[in-house]
């Protein structure tokens, strides 16, 4: 796909990054333009490619709302409190109001690729434009599958929903009031994704299009997608599509290194992109086109000028915390240490943490680097599954042989049957968190832990115990002008961010609630 990177520029520039105040009250004309454009294959194809660019718009800045919010990451420097700093830490904290620009931002974002996959949809419905079957559901699976996974998060970071799976103009847009989340999920994204993993194939022939969308990544994300909702029901049908997964042929577990840091490292290896443990990343070009990804010029310590960049200013914004490291590192066999954080010596009594994981030596401009973001990967879908069987009475005790299959490429001793399902569920969390550490997952874990734990309290205590106990004294409290976590925050209401101020007041002719306590 990244041969066609031109064609992304194109309809992005067209339809990506339009205005964010225009993206669910289109004026009628420009509405009727937009959708009259997909009349052939090729724009129809110029409009996919365009949704996918819209993707790479929205996890971009993704890493803000669920990393950044979980006990993984952080501010780690502890210089002056910038504007941006600021508004990371009150995200960090609890306390977002609902005119917290990067929330707006990144609701508008959202949206804005949602009415561009709506747009391009009615176009694929049927063979009126292309005209060879497997293309045309090719193609409407690719556009099911982004809409599914934009209100799946859209649904767990903000709860209750707007419902819009066509083009709309202003004045019914006007008329929308939030949906709830079980009508999101069983109306928008659980058939979304059933109907993509019937329509997408399962790869592509084509090497320039490696990284679209296939059935696997469609079955995969519903499987998670069951997870997330949770209860036996869904945990059963969830079941099947993790294990058709796992026996794909196309993917498994990358460790064509052996069994070495560079097992692990090689992962993300700009060098190895697209490798068989990937079963669906957000895919960015490096350069001077305007579509590299912004990692990791953000991920970089602040401070440590070309150190680590070739060019830019390195962020500094979205450092592992204590708490994440010492546990990363309590096993000196485990090389996935040493490939996902190091630590920067900023003076000589200062070490600046960071994440390793989206290195770009090459880049060679600011915030255009070469690497993807893995949404997906074959080490999830194998942890999952043992999530599954932990949850599980007369299953749990064999849990711990998915989890071994990946402890054993990061080389760490293999764990005995668990004893208890509680015992299970310990070690599958604590696993996922070091595998997929800054991959935006724990976030989603916390939320069900609450479900698989019977505890709806779960997720928010290890929250307060991370902001009040692990790291505030030893990170936050140096910052300046930030202050300190309030506990009066720190409740279940607030797992949810508050919908963006300006669609409430947009949407004038109805009310329009926010999540409670905002």
């Amino acid at each position: 796909m990244k041969n066609k990177i031109g064609i992304i520029l194109f309809i992005s520039a067209l339809f990506t990054l339009s205005s964010c105040e225009d993206i669910l009250t289109d004026n009628p004309e420009s509405v009727l333009s937009q959708v009259d454009f997909y009349t052939n294959p090729t724009r129809i194809n110029l409009g996919i490619m365009g949704c996918y660019a819209g993707m790479c718009n929205v996890t971009a800045v993704e890493w803000r709302f669920t990393e950044f919010r979980s006990d993984n990451t952080c501010n780690a420097n502890t210089g002056t409190g910038s504007g941006e700093r600021v508004d990371l830490c009150d995200l960090a904290f609890f306390r977002p109001s609902s005119s917290l620009p990067m929330i707006k931002d990144y609701w508008y974002r959202l949206f804005q690729n949602i009415s561009n996959i709506n747009a391009v949809l009615p176009s694929v419905a049927d063979n009126k434009y292309v005209t060879i079957e497997a293309t045309r559901a090719q193609y409407e699976g690719e556009l099911l599958f982004m809409r599914a996974y934009h209100y799946f998060t859209l649904v767990n970071l903000f709860g209750d929903m707007f419902k819009v799976t066509t083009v709309i103009g202003p004045n019914e847009a006007k008329k929308i009031n939030r949906s709830p989340v079980s009508e999101i999920y069983n109306e928008i994204i659980i058939p979304d994704l059933i109907k993509a993993a019937g329509e997408a194939p399962d790869a592509y022939a084509i090497a320039s299009d490696k990284g679209r969308i296939t059935k696997w990544a469609a079955k995969a994300m519903l499987a998670k997608v069951y997870m997330q909702i949770g209860g036996a029901e869904n945990l059963a049908l969830a079941k099947p599509l993790l294990q058709e997964v796992m026996a794909a042929p196309a993917y498994g577990l990358l460790t064509d290194k052996g069994i070495s840091a560079s097992a692990y490292a090689n992962i993300f290896n700009i060098s190895n992109e697209m490798n068989k443990e990937i079963i669906f990343a957000v895919r960015y070009l490096g350069g001077t086109s305007g579509i590299g990804s912004p990692f990791w010029t953000n991920f970089a310590p602040d401070g440590s000028a070309n150190i680590f960049l070739k060019i830019g200013t390195p962020e500094g914004n979205n450092n592992p915390t204590l708490e994440l490291m010492s546990l990363m590192a309590s096993d000196v066999k485990d090389t996935r240490t040493a490939a996902s954080f190091g630590n920067w010596q900023k003076t000589p009594t200062t070490l600046i943490p960071y994440i390793s994981k989206y290195q770009d030596a090459t880049m060679t401009q600011s915030k255009q680097s070469e690497n993807d973001w893995p949404v997906i990967r074959y080490a999830d879908i194998v942890l999952l599954y043992a999530e599954l069987l932990a949850q599980d009475p007369t299953e749990y005790v064999n849990a711990h042989i998915e989890v071994n299959k990946v402890r054993a490429r990061a080389g760490v001793d293999p764990l005995p049957a668990f004893t208890s399902t509680t015992a299970a569920l310990d070690a599958v969390y604590k696993e996922r968190r070091i595998e997929l550490a800054f991959e935006n997952q724990r976030w989603y874990d916390l939320l069900r832990m609450n479900k698989s734990y019977g505890d709806p309290d779960m997720a928010m205590n290890i929250l307060k115990t991370h902001h009040f106990v692990t790291d505030w004294a030893a990170l936050y409290s140096k910052y300046s002008p930030i202050l300190p976590p309030i506990e009066s925050f720190f409740i279940n209401d607030r797992l949810l961010l508050p919908i963006p101020q300006t669609e409430i007041d947009t949407n004038n002719e109805i009310i329009i609630l926010n999540n409670p306590s905002y």
